[in-house]
């Protein structure tokens, strides 16, 4: 004990001494001004002993107080009161002013309310574990799992966070090619499409093929869409992309169970910086980008972000030209230490002339065609008909006010209009002489309105050496749009030989229609901390209405659902880094209309159990995850046996699997992104008779559905992603992507082959070279750089779609 104490004020007093602080001069000119400042994540002494010696402030401190205690890290603008209450956030100490511009650090003292009356006065109080520390790089620090800023080692969900650097060494056009490398998620499934990102998360989504798919969130809130209407949003709006895997109503709401696809917007930043960017690709594509930030006024309580893009491109079929404009403004206002507002904003006008329904029969792309193979290239449409006119607009705000440091409200609100007007030709049917296909001509005009809103309240207290963040939300969505469709029957087209520029007959209207969708929520949850442990249990009420108002054919439907979903896991923080978890989750879907009774549908369920261990090396940015879950889709619609056209909730399918993923950062310069998943899927109960080609006699065969497999759903899905960079600023990278076969239809006949996929880069930093181009950067990335060709997906007998051929980009950036 007498030579701790001797250290201890050893090493109180080096503190005090500054280690080398800057002199007294400095000191003076710094406590009131925001500085730029980068703490790596790390021993908490250490850390404040950086902050002291990088603000030229005094800390003084006994180093007991913080022994064994960590911090994720700091980094960004901050007064050296704000930095070094960031930094001792959940540790039971606080900073007290000294008089002289420095400060004293003192053990937390606990409301005499927390404090149990029969408690002895010799024995410390244990400090009760926090969860919410500062962002930094080697702590990954996400919202999205938990809507509380929880580390992702210590969130006991499979979630995965692409960053905007992630992006830059790939080349990313779309939301889709984001995740590619992420596991558990089949993206492009559709091969390439204009109106949306088709994406399946644990073997469920896998739409969006024409509009938004159903597990898309920007910021947090739900993206509601028609099919068509709203979707593909370009991913230059975006700074992350976070893919959170299993049930996720609790927080969320109604959602499909395998989990969902969170946008995370650009915002603005206290540092003032920038980029301009210059892109020729593939397809004679032209695009220029800009992305500006920074500080409006002197005391940093105003900041902007002003990003935007144009491009012109072909696609890889044929008479596929698409332009796209989009701007993205935003402002964030600090009024005071306490309050932040956020307001975002954005603009999208595409305009594509190529087919948003390109896909193509079975026979001839999985199953061989006596004719020949069909090209990838091929176009389905007629170029004098096709077009894709769509408006997309919105704004929204984030609003966070700190009462104390122990309640916070947050209220997130988007507003998003959506405009489209649209006309293709798809394929109906393959004739007999397997190359004559029969088509039809399909318009629509689409305008919808989009309002969703989330309010919380966050609260921190202990009860003893237990500490909770509770979370009580209230969330609210109305999603409402008019849509009128027509149809007529189109000439047919010959496959090997294709005629265009044909003469369409004018078309007849078949639906006139108006929706009006509205969900209410009531969430609550609980972040139990007690040393290592962390105790998550959530719970929601749901209140859902669909309104439908038809006036092609005429009639009208009016139909309610409410739902109650549940939450609970539990998890270790072992100090090694790994951290073991179990966890519980359910979601639901509405769903409406009555049965052959008259009883009205209860909503879908789904539900997992996954069992999964987290790893990251204290200090390190490394990050690993495995788990095996079990996921199950309930109550889904299936025939009726007893009586034709009506339906029984008894559907189930079942999903099973593995997920490995890991971001390893290896000496040399050298860091690797990998990822594995296995998926067994298979439908446990169903009343539903199911069609596929046999490719045996090339004749549609039917059985029944229960005990087969899904379509479109991978049995096995790797990747591997190494990165290389030296000192002398070139960066190398290349990766691999394997997909195994999937059955191309319901009835489990048809196989779509695997595929490989190999992608690669190059980045030259010119400003190592000469110092005079200081952040020009001048890279070329290429996906599928092979140039395979290969089928990506096939849902049925005549819905089959190529990949994505070779796509090359070159990059001019400057950024600053």
């Amino acid at each position: 004990m007498k030579f701790r104490g001797m250290c201890g004020a050893a090493a109180v007093a080096m503190v005090v001494m500054g280690l080398g602080a800057p002199p007294m001069q400095a000191q003076a000119q710094t406590p009131q001004m925001a500085q730029n400042i980068d703490i790596p994540a790390g021993p908490l002494g250490a850390a404040i002993a950086q902050l002291g010696r990088k603000v030229g402030v005094m800390i003084a401190f006994d180093p007991a107080l913080v022994r064994g205690q960590s911090t994720a890290g700091l980094r960004g603008a901050y007064t050296p009161a704000q930095a070094l209450e960031r930094l001792l956030q959940g540790s039971g100490v606080e900073a007290h002013p000294d008089g002289h511009g420095g400060f004293t650090l003192v053990r937390r003292v606990a409301p005499a309310t927390h404090k149990p009356a029969s408690a002895p006065t010799h024995a410390p109080a244990r400090t009760p574990e926090r969860m919410e520390p500062a962002q930094s790089d080697d702590i990954v620090v996400t919202a999205i799992g938990t809507k509380t800023n929880t580390p992702l080692r210590e969130t006991p969900q499979s979630i995965s966070v692409v960053s905007m650097e992630q992006a830059r060494e790939r080349s990313i056009l779309s939301v889709g090619d984001a995740v590619t490398y992420s596991a558990g998620v089949f993206a492009n499934t559709k091969g390439v499409t204009y109106g949306g990102d088709a994406l399946a998360i644990r073997g469920f989504g896998n739409d969006g093929t024409t509009g938004t798919a159903t597990n898309s969130y920007i910021d947090g809130l739900r993206l509601s869409g028609t099919g068509y209407a709203s979707g593909a949003l370009d991913p230059y709006l975006y700074e992350q992309v976070e893919v959170v895997k299993g049930p996720t109503s609790v927080l969320f709401g109604q959602s499909t169970p395998g989990g969902l696809i969170n946008m995370v917007s650009k915002r603005p930043q206290s540092k003032a910086g920038g980029e301009i960017l210059l892109r020729y690709g593939t397809f004679d594509r032209k695009q220029v980008a800009a992305d500006v930030t920074g500080p409006l006024t002197q005391d940093h309580r105003l900041l902007y972000r002003l990003s935007g893009t144009y491009f012109d491109t072909n696609g890889m079929t044929a008479f596929s030209n698409r332009k796209r404009v989009m701007v993205a403004p935003s402002l964030t206002w600090k009024p005071g230490g306490r309050t932040t507002l956020t307001l975002l904003t954005h603009y999208q006008k595409d305009n594509f002339k190529g087919s948003t329904l390109n896909w193509l029969p079975t026979i001839g792309t999985i199953i061989a065609n006596p004719n020949g193979s069909i090209t990838p290239n091929l176009f389905t449409g007629d170029p004098n008909y096709q077009g894709w006119r769509r408006e997309v607009a919105s704004v929204g705000y984030q609003l966070e006010h700190r009462f104390s440091d122990a309640i916070k409200f947050n209220q997130n609100f988007r507003y998003t209009n959506n405009k489209l007007d649209n006309q293709n030709i798809y394929i109906a049917a393959l004739a007999a002489d397997l190359r004559t296909v029969t088509r039809q001509a399909f318009g629509l005009n689409e305008k919808s309105d989009d309002f969703t809103i989330d309010n919380r309240v966050t609260l921190k207290f202990d009860t003893g050496a237990v500490a909770h963040q509770v979370l009580i939300g209230l969330d609210a969505q109305s999603f409402q749009y008019s849509t009128v469709r027509e149809f007529v029957t189109a000439p047919t087209l010959d496959l090997f030989a294709p005629t265009y520029y044909q003469t369409i007959p004018a078309r007849a209207p078949f639906r006139n229609q108006q929706y009006d969708n509205r969900q209410i929520g009531l969430y609550a949850q609980d972040q139990i901390a007690y040393e290592g442990w962390r105790l998550l249990l959530g719970l929601r009420q749901d209140w859902t209405r669909y309104r439908l108002t038809s006036y092609l054919p005429a009639g009208a439907s009016d139909n309610s659902n409410a739902a109650l979903t549940k939450r609970a896991a539990l998890l270790y923080n072992f100090d090694n880094g790994l951290a073991p978890y179990f966890s519980y989750a359910e979601s639901f879907t509405p769903q409406y209309g009555s049965d052959y009774s008259g009883k009205s549908f209860n909503p879908e369920k789904g539900r997992q159990y996954e069992l999964g261990i987290k790893f990251q090396p204290p200090g390190s940015q490394s990050f690993m995850t495995a788990a095996v879950f079990d996921l199950r889709r309930k109550n889904y619609l299936t025939a009726d046996r007893d009586h034709a056209l009506f339906y029984v909730q008894i559907g189930e399918v079942r999903m099973r699997g593995l997920e490995v993923e890991g971001k390893v950062k290896l000496p040399a310069g050298f860091s690797v992104i990998g990822a594995y998943t296995l998926l067994d899927s298979r439908v446990t109960n169903s009343n539903d008779t199911v069609s596929g080609i046999d490719p045996a006699d090339l004749t549609v065969k039917s059985r029944a559905q229960q005990g087969l497999r899904l379509m479109a759903v991978p049995r096995h899905n790797a990747s591997l992603w190494l990165n290389y960079a030296n000192l002398r600023g070139i960066t190398l990278a290349g990766g691999l992507r394997h997909t195994s076969e999937t059955f191309g239809d319901a009835a489990n006949y048809s196989r779509v082959p695997a595929f490989t996929l190999v992608d690669a880069s190059v980045r030259f930093d010119l400003g190592a070279w000469l110092p005079g181009l200081k952040g020009l950067e001048l890279s070329a990335k290429a996906n599928n750089l092979f140039d395979k060709r290969y089928i990506a997906s096939c849902i049925g007998t005549n819905r089959c779609y190529y990949g994505e051929g070779r796509d090359v980009i070159v990059d001019l950036a400057w950024r600053w």
